[in-house]
């Protein structure tokens, strides 16, 4: 004869919860057991290899600067030739190797930049523009002029309107920099030759504003005065 069910209290359920949640939990982490333990080691070799990654990296940032000291004084000179080819009789490296070699350090992705420049002032506008495009470096004011390099070589090639654009994305995309005022004025320049006289004085006017005492406040005000006798 079978005995009547205990009525079990809310506190016996509850442990009897309890202890059939820490059993099923137990059950999973056996059978998976292996999994984890495989799961583990992955996070370990990838956290290793991120060091080794980072250590890398800085070893590589080391050398880079190592180059590009021995080969800066080329480019600082005007020699760019032998800034972009260095001597390779000698083991100097030239910007366009560093470049290749080191790019995704800080130090190679300055190479990047005056490697850029250095085609700039050779001519040499398709690959000037190719670098310029490339370059991911950190500092602001880097950027804003290799998106102004990139501004000039449209100038140059007649695309007033997209030159500008670059320009004005030169000025304002990065914050305030250096050239900040010098690329506002590039921009409405280049607005006023393409005919975009709004925009080209929504910008002077702004220069006067914002950088009163600059010497581009007074550059732009003949740009002002042919706008207005012509609106």
């Amino acid at each position: 004869m079978l005995r009547p069910k205990k009525k079990l209290s809310k506190r016996e359920i509850k442990q009897d919860k309890l202890v059939t949640t820490y059993f099923q939990i137990y059950d999973r982490l056996y059978n998976y057991r292996r999994q984890l333990i495989i799961g583990g080691v992955a996070i370990l070799i990838v956290a290793l290899g991120a060091v080794l990654y980072y250590n890398n990296i800085q070893a590589e940032n080391e050398r880079a600067l190592t180059e590009l000291g021995r080969v800066y004084h080329f480019y600082d000179e005007g020699n760019y030739e032998r800034a972009i080819n260095g001597i390779p009789e000698r083991n100097i490296m030239g910007l366009r190797d560093i470049a290749g070699n080191y790019g995704r350090t800080e130090a190679g992705k300055i190479a990047i930049f005056y490697l850029a420049n250095a085609y700039y002032h050779l001519g040499n506008y398709d690959e000037a523009y190719r670098y310029f495009d490339n370059f991911r470096g950190s500092d602001a004011l880097l950027r804003a002029s290799a998106l102004s390099g990139k501004a000039a070589i449209y100038e140059i090639r007649g695309d007033y309107k997209r030159a500008a654009e670059l320009f004005e994305q030169a000025a304002t995309r990065f914050g305030k920099t250096a050239v900040t005022p010098e690329n506002l004025k590039h921009a409405g320049r280049n607005y006023f030759e393409a005919g975009e006289l709004p925009r080209a004085l929504r910008i002077f006017e702004r220069i006067q504003e914002e950088y009163p005492e600059s010497a581009f406040s007074r550059d732009v005000e003949r740009y002002i005065a042919q706008i207005r006798v012509s609106s």
